[in-house]
């Protein structure tokens, strides 16, 4: 039996959970059973309420009828200055895993990489794509259509390769649930002769 939870917090921490794909009000109300009118109504409340919190650094974004959580811009520069900073130069293993079902499921959605880590990955796709290592190219055709994403160029030049054929075999090409962290780090390291590159 589900806690009864209040409405507005059922709905952002949909949205949240989203993450960059988005979810539409379709999709809202089949999960939550609110109706669409309800779901504007609320939606638009915490809009407000997250524009006017001074302590709060999201903000809502709707996009055809799809929403989403973004940052707001008055943190562009000292995110700019995080993702340039040496904290932010080497990958986690969340941001590794996502990485490696990307570069090997391509093209691929971030629902179906949540399925292959069994995590939601927003958070390492959002880092990916700061980072230029991954881009989206689209969307699937589907309820809620979510960004289709691939390897980037600098992916390519970052890693030393010249194509996305010359990745390294994986012990068992059915299943990426099988790469340990370990695997994942030999199939992602740099070459020496890159390691001093910025």
């Amino acid at each position: 039996m589900l806690v009864e939870i209040d409405q507005t917090a059922a709905l952002f921490a949909l949205i949240f959970i989203a993450g960059d794909d988005g979810i539409d009000l379709q999709s809202l109300s089949q999960v939550t059973g609110f109706d669409h009118s309800a779901i504007s109504d609320l939606l638009d409340d915490l809009d407000q309420k997250l524009a006017k919190d001074k302590t709060n650094p999201l903000k809502l974004l709707k996009n055809d009828a799809t929403y989403r959580l973004i940052t707001k811009s008055d943190f562009a520069a000292l995110l700019g200055r995080y993702y340039q900073s040496p904290i932010a130069n080497t990958l986690s293993k969340a941001s590794l895993e996502t990485l490696t079902i990307i570069a090997y499921k391509q093209p691929v959605t971030r629902v179906e990489v949540d399925k292959i880590r069994g995590v939601n990955s927003s958070g390492a796709i959002s880092r990916l794509l700061s980072r230029d290592l991954i881009h989206g190219v689209g969307r699937k055709d589907e309820i809620g259509r979510p960004v289709i994403y691939e390897t980037t160029n600098f992916f390519l030049d970052y890693f030393g390769l010249k194509t996305i054929t010359e990745l390294p075999k994986l012990p068992d090409p059915n299943t990426l649930k099988n790469v340990a962290s370990t695997d994942q780090t030999d199939l992602f390291q740099r070459p020496k002769k890159n390691e001093n590159e910025n």
